[in-house]
């Protein structure tokens, strides 16, 4: 079974194009669940602590897992050659990413290397750097990262319809210490990484499901409190 897990909150607009238009297509080419994990208001958003609890709940559910940022749709064909592609056991797929050196956008896995990886920090609130931070784990874990699209190629157009009317990637305060810490990771000695990679992800995870609704018969919307 596929799980594709979407983070969510206030982008009512693109979540109902993306189940109108999108999930039909998923349809015809992989037997899915789709997990929306939205958060409640009160906390800047946290995107990785979001993918990290709809894992943690459907992990005995799902073989290959997806996490899907709600504003990009593939078209039939993307679904068709790049969504239904194998994925090894040591491997974590891009399927659209960031030219930069993240694990952002959607990309593809299975449990076990992302369980073994520890998922990404549950302490990265506001917009950006969990992205970057999966990465760095999975390069320490030596797992094998392969990309498909990303945002500089010139034919991107041509496998996703995007939504660039995105005015609430609100930065805080902390975000440039979390970048910071991004950044100092890749100087540090093996220990200490495996020590703050251990210190926050799948292994350590509070959150309280507020209400879970069936949108459709494999879609469904957790409200969750983290």
């Amino acid at each position: 079974m596929n799980i594709i897990i979407i983070p969510y909150r206030k982008r009512e607009k693109h979540l109902k194009y993306f189940i109108e238009n999108t999930v039909p297509l998923l349809k015809k080419y992989m037997t899915f669940l789709l997990v929306i994990v939205e958060q409640i208001e009160g906390k800047p958003f946290n995107r990785g602590k979001l993918l990290n609890i709809g894992y943690d709940l459907f992990k005995d559910t799902g073989e290959n897992f997806f996490t899907h940022d709600v504003d990009i749709n593939p078209y039939e064909e993307t679904i068709q050659k790049i969504y239904t592609k194998d994925v090894s056991d040591n491997e974590i797929m891009g399927i659209y990413n960031s030219k930069h050196q993240t694990l952002g956008g959607i990309i593809k896995f299975k449990k076990e290397v992302f369980k073994k990886i520890n998922g990404f920090p549950n302490n990265y609130w506001g917009w950006g750097v969990e992205d970057k931070s999966l990465q760095n784990r999975a390069e320490f874990y030596k797992t094998n990262i392969t990309k498909n699209i990303t945002t500089d190629d010139p034919s991107r157009n041509e496998y996703f319809l995007r939504f660039d009317d995105v005015n609430d990637r609100v930065r805080v305060d902390e975000h440039k210490k979390w970048y910071l810490e991004y950044k100092h990771f890749k100087t540090l000695d093996d220990n200490k990484k495996e020590e703050i990679i251990k210190r926050s992800g799948l292994c350590c995870m509070n959150y309280k499901i507020m209400n879970e609704t069936k949108l459709e018969e494999n879609v469904y919307k957790i409200l969750v409190s983290i």
